[in-house]
C-alpha cells in the first residue's frame, strides 16, 4: 500500500464525504454512497457550491478508490516536479530515501 499525505475524506453524513485538496476550506469533490443490490457504489462529483453545477466524474466500488481519483490542482506559478508526484512513465519524481 502506498502511503500518501493526502487528507482523508471528511464525512458529512452517513453516505456523503467531502474531499479536500489544495484549498483548506472549499472541497475539491463530493463522494456519495448509493446502495445497490450488487453492493455499494460511490459516486464521485466535482464540487460546486451550486448543486446543479456538480458534475458526475466517476462511479467506483470503494471510498478509497474514489478518494484516490481526486487530484491536486497545479498552481499557475508552477512548482518544482510533476503534478501529483509522478512522472509520465509512472515513476516517482523524487526517489524516497532508503530507510537507514
Amino acid at each position: 500500500m502506498v502511503q500518501t499525505n493526502r487528507p482523508k475524506p471528511v464525512r458529512y453524513d452517513l453516505d456523503t464525504w467531502l474531499v479536500m485538496r489544495n484549498d483548506p476550506v472549499v472541497p475539491k469533490a463530493v463522494i456519495q454512497r448509493v446502495h445497490h443490490r450488487e453492493g455499494d457504489r460511490y459516486l464521485l462529483f466535482r464540487w460546486d457550491l451550486d448543486p446543479k453545477k456538480r458534475e458526475l466524474m466517476n462511479v467506483v466500488d470503494s471510498l478509497a478508490r474514489a478518494d484516490e481519483l481526486v487530484k491536486y490542482d497545479v498552481p499557475a506559478a508552477g512548482v518544482p516536479g510533476p503534478p501529483n508526484g509522478r512522472l509520465g512513465n509512472g515513476e516517482w519524481a523524487v526517489t524516497p530515501k532508503a530507510a537507514e
